[in-house]
């Protein structure tokens, strides 16, 4: 080939670009969030122009959409070839260690989808759990339609946990772990949630506002940063749900930024008191866990989506505030694994921190779930559950 044909020959664009394109959009979006990436940045992130991206997709929330999208069907693909609870489980694990970005950015962007692509992704998210309480109906034909459905949530959690941390393992040691904590779910025995209950579900009637209007601001900000996300919330929006006129919110806090940063101070010292009061009040390793346990489901269940806004707006906080918050959840992490590993010294200290994180996950996830409503009391079936992935034998 001569030195003329060589500098003129074609580049042939590869055949996976698009899937190659989603991938690294899922990631720009998971490490710096969809407010602050653009669709350059992406396409530099490619290797490719912007124009170039702009053929593939309208514009970034629709990349956003069909990375989210595209994230779910290798999944339901496997849950449809899927020979056994077990193998479904294995191949699953597979699955989020290749990719451990989708779960987080789901949570984190939910809101900046369009409502056909939020509706698709729920309804993908929905056939995976019917695809594994089916599944699990199949080796635990005893449970009913709910115990069935509450578990596939579940495992889930469990599954999808490696997406909320960083912690590593050699990757078969990873997936056998992650299989073993999700087998502990499925095989719970007895599992019960009991006869339906006849309370109602998701009472919406607002409650009274304390008199301190620092603390009123406070009180209104947290369920609308849990609702809206920080993006979407005014400074006007929580002056109004508090009662309170636009100037007189900036006499107590300067910034929406600092409002939200009093708000999670506030969530992370009333977990860190809660957690504390457990273990004082334990004889044992195994007993602290298990109140522990009981403590953050009890959490999950009277505060729905608290827990998740140090995943959904900790990117909105400046740097020195974000390193703060991480190093607390770290610090608080600690706590959960001394116990774990007196408990079960056979593990590692990755290996028990992930376990802890799992537990997190799942507590997270089936707390959200409108079948646990059914459940007479719905945190003593998130404490069962969290107890079987702490696997330290202590009946809650």
């Amino acid at each position: 080939m001569t030195e003329a044909s060589a500098t003129t020959r074609t580049v042939r664009r590869p055949r996976d670009r698009k899937e190659q394109i989603l991938r690294t959009a899922a990631e720009c979006f998971r490490r710096t969030g969809y407010h602050a990436t653009s669709m350059e940045q992406i396409a530099a992130a490619v290797g490719i122009t912007a124009g170039a991206l702009y053929r593939h997709f309208d514009g970034k929330q629709e990349l956003l959409g069909q990375a989210l999208l595209s994230g779910l069907d290798p999944l339901l693909r496997r849950i449809e070839t899927a020979q056994s609870v077990d193998d479904l489980i294995r191949t699953t694990a597979a699955l989020v260690l290749d990719g451990r970005t989708h779960t987080v950015l789901w949570e984190r962007e939910i809101r900046n989808l369009t409502e056909q692509h939020r509706q698709e992704v729920r309804h993908k998210h929905e056939a995976a759990a019917t695809g594994f309480g089916a599944a699990i109906a199949r080796e635990r034909p005893e449970l009913t339609a709910v115990e069935g459905e509450l578990l596939a949530w579940a495992v889930l959690g469990v599954l999808t946990s490696p997406s909320y941390h960083g912690a590593q393992l050699p990757r078969a040691r990873f997936e056998e772990l992650l299989g073993q904590l999700a087998s502990a779910v499925v095989w719970l025995a007895p599992f019960r949630t009991a006869r339906p209950s006849r309370r109602p579900a998701n009472q919406s009637r607002p409650g009274l506002l304390p008199v301190s209007r620092r603390e009123a601001l406070l009180a209104a900000a947290i369920p609308l940063f849990v609702e809206r996300g920080f993006q979407a919330v005014s400074m006007e929006d929580i002056g109004a749900a508090a009662g309170i006129s636009r100037p007189t919110v900036y006499n107590h806090f300067s910034s929406k930024a600092e409002l939200l940063t009093a708000a999670l101070h506030r969530e992370t010292e009333a977990a860190w008191h809660v957690l504390s009061w457990a273990i004082v009040r334990s004889s044992t390793p195994a007993q602290a866990l298990t109140e522990m346990v009981r403590c953050y489901a009890d959490s999950a269940v009277r505060r729905h989506g608290i827990t998740g806004l140090l995943v959904s707006e900790l990117p909105q906080l400046p740097a020195d505030r974000q390193r703060f918050f991480r190093r607390n959840q770290v610090e608080y992490v600690d706590e959960w694994t001394a116990l774990l590993r007196s408990c079960r010294p056979e593990l590692g200290g990755a290996e028990t921190r992930i376990t802890i994180q799992a537990v997190f996950t799942l507590v997270n996830t089936v707390s959200r779930r409108p079948a646990l409503e059914a459940c007479p009391d719905p945190a003593e079936v998130l404490i069962a559950l969290g107890v079987a992935v702490l696997g330290t034998g202590h009946r809650p």
